[in-house]
């Protein structure tokens, strides 16, 4: 009769200390992972739809962008933005490119580069600009064609 008492006061003890490992290895991930995570409300995407949606970009893509074939958009989370004016953790840097043709060799890429707030969704700064393909990485090519 005492047995089973006791093995139930066990089986109460085990899952109370299975409870409590299991929140310890939730806080331990939370705390392992960062808080980073929390404060990027932005996801990639958005921060893609943000640049394009900017009246400068818009100006810049209908008149340079004319092939989306040989367009390529890249983005990128960086911990700063090369500016000493923003206070975020972390901020998206969007790359559009789109090459001036399909030949082969190098060639121009017209280029659309803003940064937007992974926290908040404020573009903090936009560029368009013309530059050889050579000073991006091969993986921009969209083309078959490239370098």
């Amino acid at each position: 009769m005492l047995i089973p008492i006791l093995m139930e006061k066990n089986k109460k003890y085990v899952i109370a200390v299975i409870a409590v490992l299991i929140l310890v290895g939730i806080a331990g991930a939370y705390t392992y992972l960062g808080t980073d995570s929390a404060d990027t409300k932005i996801n990639s995407s958005e921060a893609v739809s943000i640049v394009e949606n900017d009246p400068m970009a818009i100006n810049y893509s209908e008149e340079y962008f004319h092939v989306e074939g040989w367009r390529v958009t890249n983005t990128e989370l960086l911990d700063s933005v090369p500016t000493e004016t923003v206070q975020d953790n972390s901020v998206w840097r969007v790359r559009i490119m789109e090459r001036s043709c399909a030949c082969s060799g190098i060639k121009d890429l017209f280029v659309i580069e803003g940064y937007v707030s992974s926290s908040t969704g404020e573009l903090l700064g936009i560029e368009t600009k013309s530059v050889l393909e050579s000073e991006y990485d091969k993986k921009t090519c969209s083309s078959t064609s490239c370098h």
